[in-house]
């Protein structure tokens, strides 16, 4: 899996460079800002800078000068456990991870990574090099996946004491997570990596299955169980929706027979 992860980089740091050399940006983050000053719309200013709100109130159009800083903070949280053993979700998981990676160090934001399976696995402090990228997909690729059940209680406070930062949550979410306290606080996106057939087992009705670390079992996988795991997912998928849409986050989700070049794109324009 290192080798492989290892091919993985290379091909993404080289189209992510092939396409800012084509003077586009392949991911652009956002810029942070900071409010200067509010004055009258006047001829030839950029109509997206127009106020609603106070231009409703005023009766007459405003626009708003925000003080752009260029380099951004970026925090990237990784969720990984003996689930990414499904398939090829953790070589996504590691190809949308570099996209993310590669571009902020390209951008010269400042990159930060938390690696979390059974609480924090790794941290990975920004360094001006792509070598930072290496070092966490390598260290991501070398964990003991099939020991691993994912426990992140604590991760919100861990990320809420860092400054304001863009946080960027990488997992499949197969699981309840509260997001509004750490939204109070940063600028959240989310990224879920799934493979189709963990969203509807069907197929695998009449099979016998187990846990990857051999642990747990179900004797015999009929229709109903089927049904209640697929109603389960839906519950704790709503449940992210309704936070996501309260805090107004962006979500995507990446599936594992996709290219995320155009859904993360999508989620950072």
């Amino acid at each position: 899996m290192i080798d492989k992860s290892r091919l993985i980089t290379i091909k993404i740091r080289q189209k992510v460079l092939s396409i800012l050399e084509g003077q586009h940006q392949v991911l652009k983050f956002g810029e942070e800002d900071d409010l200067k000053n509010i004055r009258e719309y006047t001829y030839g200013d950029n109509v997206k800078r127009i106020n609603w709100i106070i231009t409703a109130k005023e009766r007459r159009p405003y626009v708003v000068e925000r003080e752009e800083i260029k380099s951004q903070n970026i925090v990237v949280c990784i969720f990984i456990d003996q689930e990414f053993l499904f398939k090829n979700k953790l070589e996504k998981l590691i190809e949308v991870y570099s996209i993310i990676g590669y571009s902020a160090l390209y951008q010269k934001d400042k990159l930060h990574t938390y690696v979390f399976s059974e609480g924090l696995e790794k941290y990975f402090k920004h360094r001006n090099s792509l070598s930072l990228i290496d070092d966490a997909v390598s260290f991501i690729s070398s964990i003991p996946l099939r020991k691993k059940q994912l426990d992140i209680k604590n991760f919100s406070k861990m990320i809420k004491s860092s400054k304001r930062s863009l946080v960027i949550l990488i997992g499949d979410f197969f699981y309840p997570a509260d997001l509004v306290e750490l939204a109070s606080k940063h600028k959240l996106k989310v990224i879920k990596i799934r493979d189709r057939e963990e969203e509807n087992p069907e197929r695998y009705t009449g099979y016998h299955l187990k846990s990857f670390d051999g642990k747990r079992k179900i004797p015999y996988l009929v229709k109903p169980m089927v049904k209640n795991y697929t109603e389960n997912l839906k519950k704790i998928d709503e449940k992210l929706r309704q936070q996501t849409v309260l805090k107004k986050i962006p979500v995507k989700t990446v599936y594992t027979d996709e290219d995320p070049f155009v859904k993360l794109r999508l989620l950072f324009s």
